[in-house]
């Protein structure tokens, strides 16, 4: 090891200029190292090339991460708005079937027994459409968990 440190105090001068804020912090940083300012800026200069590939690359994942950040940013306001639409459609459709329901009620003739037929008609509908949905709903959960947990 000596004869590295004097190699190195043989070779080429490299010399830089700092301002006075940045050599007091310099001095400092020597002094707290209880090195000479000159062994500290050597052994700087020299983890900083020595690690200059790592920080390069930290950089780039950093870059990476940021765009895969953004892209799902996109993603989700993407799924949103179309999650946004097929709410609205639904409340349509909804709210026109409530009308369809009303006009045909409206249309029956004053008879306990057609309106009778038509609530069980009505209910009939609703339980397969409560079916439906179910179905629907355990199916989507599925397809979503799947989609979650596979890598």
């Amino acid at each position: 090891m000596p004869e590295a440190k004097n190699s190195l105090r043989v070779g080429p001068r490299v010399e830089t200029r700092l301002n006075q804020a940045d050599l007091k912090r310099l001095d400092e940083a020597a002094k707290v190292a209880k090195k000479t300012r000159a062994d500290f800026t050597r052994q700087a200069i020299l983890w900083y090339l020595d690690n200059q590939e790592k920080l390069t690359h930290d950089d780039r994942e950093a870059e990476v991460a940021q765009a895969i950040r953004y892209a799902t940013d996109q993603h989700v306001r993407a799924t949103n708005n179309g999650v946004d639409r097929i709410c609205k459609m639904l409340a349509r459709q909804g709210a026109a079937i409530g009308t369809l329901y009303e006009l045909s009620w409206m249309a029956l003739p004053d008879d306990d027994n057609a309106r009778a037929a038509f609530e069980a008609a009505s209910n009939t509908a609703k339980q397969k459409m409560r079916k439906h949905v179910e179905r629907d709903e355990a199916d989507l959960a599925a397809r979503t968990k799947k989609v979650v947990t596979s890598e």
